[in-house]
Parts: C-alpha cells; sequence; structure tokens
C-alpha cells in the first residue's frame, strides 16, 4: 500500500498571466513529499538498483521584476529509487545560498533572465538544470555557471555548495561530465566579460581537484556541453554570444554570426591550455551531445547540432511568449550530426546523419567517452514548449533508426534514463525510465531498451504531478554504495 508522507509545504507568489511555463505541464509544485511502496500497472522489474533523479526549475518567488523566464526557477529534484522491485518517490528543492535568503526575506531577491543584460552578472545560481553522481553523493548544476550543490542520494537533503575541498570556488558548466568507470568528474567554467574567457578541470572519485587550467577564446561565448573520451575532452567555441558591441553599451541581445566557424578544442584530459587542438566546422550551435570516442588517430564525436540556433521571434509577440521560441527544439531543428577530429594531420569533417527532429540523448553511461553502439534519443514534440514526445533508438553501427516508442496524445516526456539489469555487460542490456506527463496527473515509465516500440513494461503511478524539467540521470545502487565504503575507509585510516 503506498504511504505517502507531505515533508514540506510552501506558500508561493511566482504566478504570471500568460506565460506557459508557469502553467499546464510547467506549473511548479509546492509539496515535498515522500512516497514509499508504489503501485505500478505491471510488476516493477526486480533487477533495476539505482535512483533515477531528474532536475528542474520549480520557482517560490517571483523575480524583482516579475517577468519570469523558465531557467529562473529553484531547482527541485524528483527522484524515484529502486530496489527489489519495490519503488519510492521523493522531490526536494536544492536549498541553493539565494533560495536560502528568499526564503529569510520572503520574497524574490534576484533578478530574471528575461530582464536583459545588466541583469546577467546578478542571477540567482539556482542549480535547476542538469544533475549527475559523483563520490556517492548527487551534483546539481546551473546553466550560467555556478558552484555545484551536493545531495545525499537517497534523502535528497541538500548537503551545501561543493568546492572541491575547497580547492574550487567558481562555477561549472551545467553539462559537466562524470566518467564512471574512472569515477573522475570532467567540468569547464566560461565568463561572459573576463578574459581569458573559461577553465577546464579534473576531479578526482573522492571530490579532490587533480588539475584546472585557462582555455583561451576570443571573445565571450555561450558553450553549453562537451564531449569526453578515453584520454581527451572535446570544448566548444560556437558562434553564437552576446552582441559584443552591444555589451559595451551595457545592453543584451543573443547573436548568430554564420560567418564564423564553430571550433571544437582537443584538450588531454590532465592537459594544459596550451595543449588544446582545435579543428574548424560548419558555423553551428549545439546544446547536447550525445557521445565520443578515439577511433585510430581520429576522434569520432555525435551530438544535435541546431540548424536554427536563434528562432526568429514574430513581430507583435507578448514579451511572455517570447522565451517560447527559445525553450522549444521546434523552432531550433535540431539534427544528429557526426564531427570527426584527425589528431595526426589535423583533418576534419562532419556530415549530418538523421533527418529526423530529436534532441534530449541519454546513452548507457558506462559508454560515454567509449565506442558505444546505442543512443536514445527523445522525439522534438510539435508542442512548442520544452517538452518531447517519444524515444528513438539509434544504432551507430548501422547508422540507422532501430526502434521507436511515441507517447499518447497529450502525454509528454524529457530526458530518459539507462538503467543497467542487474550485472548485465551488454550496453543495451537494461531499461529506459522517464517521467511522463499531462497536465493532471504524472507515472514513470519503464521501457525495455532492447525493445522500446513494445511498450513500456511497467508504468509507476505517482501520487503528485511531476512539472516538466531539464536533465535527468541513474544513479547506479552499487556506485553509490562503493563510494561510501570508500568514504568510511579514508576515514578510518
Amino acid at each position: 500500500m503506498v504511504k505517502v508522507t507531505v515533508e514540506n509545504s510552501y506558500a508561493s507568489d511566482v504566478m504570471e498571466e500568460g506565460n506557459d511555463y508557469l502553467s499546464g505541464i510547467f506549473e511548479p509544485v509546492f509539496d515535498e513529499i515522500t512516497a514509499t511502496d508504489l503501485d505500478s500497472d505491471r510488476p516493477i522489474p526486480a533487477d533495476i538498483d539505482g535512483i533515477y533523479l531528474r532536475n528542474g526549475h520549480n520557482p517560490l518567488f517571483r523575480p524583482q521584476s516579475g517577468r519570469y523566464h523558465w531557467f529562473d526557477g529553484d531547482s527541485m529534484v524528483h527522484a524515484v529509487a529502486f530496489e527489489n522491485g519495490r519503488a519510492t518517490y521523493r522531490n526536494r528543492l536544492v536549498l541553493t545560498a539565494g533560495l536560502l535568503a528568499e526564503m529569510e526575506k520572503g520574497k524574490g531577491l534576484f533578478p530574471s533572465l528575461r530582464d536583459g543584460f545588466a541583469a546577467e552578472e546578478g542571477l540567482k545560481n539556482n542549480s535547476g538544470t542538469d544533475i549527475v553522481l559523483h563520490n556517492g553523493e548527487i551534483k546539481t548544476m546551473f546553466s550560467r555557471c555556478g558552484q555545484p550543490y551536493r545531495l545525499d542520494p537517497y534523502t535528497l537533503t541538500t548537503l551545501g555548495p561543493d568546492s572541491f575541498g575547497g580547492a574550487w570556488t567558481k562555477g561549472v558548466s551545467a553539462h559537466s561530465k562524470t566518467d564512471e568507470r574512472t569515477g573522475e568528474f570532467i567540468f569547464f567554467n566560461y565568463s561572459f566579460n573576463t578574459a581569458p574567457y573559461m577553465e577546464y578541470g579534473v576531479v578526482s572519485p573522492d571530490n579532490r581537484l587533480l588539475t584546472v587550467t585557462e582555455i583561451e577564446l576570443p571573445g565571450a561565448r555561450l558553450p553549453h556541453d562537451s564531449w569526453i573520451t578515453e584520454q581527451y575532452t572535446v570544448l566548444h567555441d560556437l558562434p553564437l554570444f552576446w552582441d559584443p558591441q552591444l555589451i559595451e553599451q551595457g545592453k543584451k541581445k543573443l547573436s548568430f554570426d554564420r560567418s564564423m566557424r564553430t571550433r571544437f578544442g582537443v584538450i588531454p584530459r590532465y592537459g594544459k591550455g596550451d595543449e588544446i587542438r582545435w579543428f574548424e566546422f560548419e558555423p553551428t550551435y549545439m546544446l547536447h551531445t550525445v557521445n565520443a570516442w578515439e577511433e585510430g588517430d581520429e576522434i569520432v564525436a555525435y551530438g544535435f547540432s541546431l540548424e536554427v540556433p536563434v528562432p526568429e521571434v514574430p513581430e507583435g509577440t507578448p514579451s511572455v511568449k517570447v522565451q517560447n521560441y527559445f525553450l522549444s527544439f521546434l523552432y531550433q531543428k535540431p539534427r544528429l550530426t557526426e564531427y570527426r577530429m584527425n589528431l595526426k594531420t589535423g583533418a576534419s569533417s562532419e556530415r549530418f546523419v538523421d533527418d529526423t527532429m530529436a534532441e534530449m540523448p541519454c546513452i548507457n553511461n558506462r559508454f560515454m567517452g567509449i565506442k558505444s553502439r546505442y543512443a536514445y534519443n527523445t522525439l522534438v514534440s510539435q508542442t512548442p514548449l520544452f517538452v518531447m514526445s517519444g524515444i528513438q533508438k539509434w544504432d551507430f553501427e548501422k547508422m540507422a533508426e532501430v526502434d521507436r516508442y511515441e507517447l499518447p496524445e497529450g502525454r509528454y516526456m524529457g530526458q530518459p534514463v539507462f538503467a543497467p539489469k542487474g550485472d548485465a555487460t551488454g550496453e543495451d542490456e537494461g531499461y529506459l525510465i522517464a517521467f511522463v506527463s499531462g497536465a493532471d496527473k504524472s507515472e514513470v515509465y519503464i521501457w525495455d531498451a532492447q525493445a522500446i516500440g513494445a511498450g513500456p513494461v511497467s508504468i509507476v503511478l505517482l501520487p503528485q504531478r511531476v512539472p516538466g524539467g531539464s536533465h535527468a540521470y541513474f544513479a547506479r545502487g552499487q556506485d553509490i554504495r562503493a563510494a561510501r565504503e570508500r568514504r568510511q575507509h579514508r576515514e578510518a585510516a
């Protein structure tokens, strides 16, 4: 029998008329609950061992101007822990320094991303974009760079900002990576106004800063993601940034310069900035990568290139609706793209490999940075919001789609995660897991990764709606337990 405990309830004044990211599937929730022994339509696979985690923006307070942008919202982590065929759901706000200050004052204290360039430096680090497991703890991260926040993976209790043992008080990008094979955390940081504009570093499995170096860029950029391989990290220098002439006037306008080349910089994992090698490609912008690996002298990398990085907003669009154009893959038209970089000859090549509009990919994370066969890409919804409508299974050996599942009408999902079957070693021996929501209710769909087109093998019922969110991660139970054992041994030594 499901047992639901309301741990905390909050009041909020955040609502804004006409804002699609405060209503419908994105309407915030203000109860933090714990629900044990969740019901399901069919038995939950007993060989799922770990925690499905999903980050997202869930605001408590109105920005100072009252003009809410979805990226302003506070981080709320929704999690479902699986063990022996049973499931427990929790959701908790990440208690960032900014949110705690607002709670103390009882009002919003920060500007909005919709308030223009002057607000950029004053934005709250809400830590609401991405989420990974590292050192047996959860790290949540902010799209505009900020200190990550540490959470207990079982209770979701906020443990505080992460400085890697006091060695790093600057920010990290949202899409910093955990290498599950080595246990390392690989990050980059970027700045809008301070040369050299990027920094890159590696953190050990026990959360010590191993190396950090400056990366010189021609100017301020907006990199969003990166790739890792076994020996290298690939950083992005993309021709989408704030108009530099307007920046000097204290104004902000997003500019995509098609006269500039895209550059990907390959640096040894523990390398210094002067070791980076840049490869040039056609101008594009990329939000999310899939995977990369070393193949002979080449690095082969896959990601979603945006055909329309800056969508055209129809004249007369209300201010509250402008964000919809930049928060919808429907308008940006992502395409799966292959990039090759030859470290011996310096040659580079690129090609589109699929016409399907998809994004928000996941893979079996044990294969991140090594040659993988499968990616699970989410299908772009025809609803012009940050929601997805199904999953495509992509095969890099066949270079083709090999399976697909499309959600029922009126149901939407975000990024899925891959959960292995017990001790399976095969790349696609596992499950895909995702929150699936409508305006009225939310569920957790579980698919067999080897047969997603057959539909979910189990649908877990949730006692609370889960708003549309950002990125997700599957924290393997064995990884959490192993990290805790290592910590206990260190503390006992």
